[in-house]
């Protein structure tokens, strides 16, 4: 019984000053991560809309909040700022907008114009099966993007029908809220 009771002891300590490092890395790497990230969203989108000034969008939070629940579920757009040219003039719009893939949550950036035409498409995150749904990475995926009105005019990815329904989920999404900002309704 003392054994028993020692090993445990041992376990516990063990135990413990695991839990209290991984606590203390988590720490110390809870802010570079979300720098670096922070970081590769804004290159996303700086890709996405070249050469636009951003800004945010009047009442974001709330014309997310009231348009995602329009949205199937699954389908979400994250964030809008607005683009405009260096004089200031309004162009458009860049986008952040999630769908359910097949491994998860598949995460994209859209930059698109106030006539819902899109012109700039990049992969935030994904957990997509590679060779199949990561290919939505891909270069000649990201041009079937380049000039589309809507998500209709996306072509599958091969072997990736959860990630290719994703894309035209959230694309769509995105084009019909330029729209609907723009006056144009859904």
């Amino acid at each position: 019984m003392k054994q028993i009771l020692k090993n445990a002891g041992v376990l516990l300590a063990v135990t413990l000053v695991a839990a209290v490092g991984l606590s203390f890395v988590y720490q110390l790497t809870k802010e570079p991560i979300a720098r670096a990230e922070l970081q590769a969203k804004a290159e996303a989108y700086t890709a996405v809309y070249a050469d636009a000034v951003f800004a945010n969008v009047e009442d974001a939070d709330a014309v997310l909040q009231a348009y995602n629940a329009t949205l199937p579920s699954g389908t979400a757009v994250k964030e809008i700022l607005a683009a405009n040219n260096a004089g200031g003039a309004h162009m458009g719009y860049v986008l952040s907008v999630t769908a359910t893939g097949y491994a998860g949550a598949v995460e994209i950036a859209l930059g698109i114009e106030k006539s819902g035409v899109v012109v700039g498409y990049a992969v935030l995150s994904h957990n997509e099966t590679p060779g199949f749904g990561a290919n939505c990475e891909n270069a000649d995926v990201r041009q079937q993007f380049i000039g589309i009105t809507s998500a209709d005019e996306i072509d599958g990815i091969t072997g990736a029908t959860y990630t290719t329904n994703a894309l035209k989920s959230e694309t769509q999404a995105a084009i019909d809220l330029v729209k609907q900002l723009e006056g144009g309704g859904k």
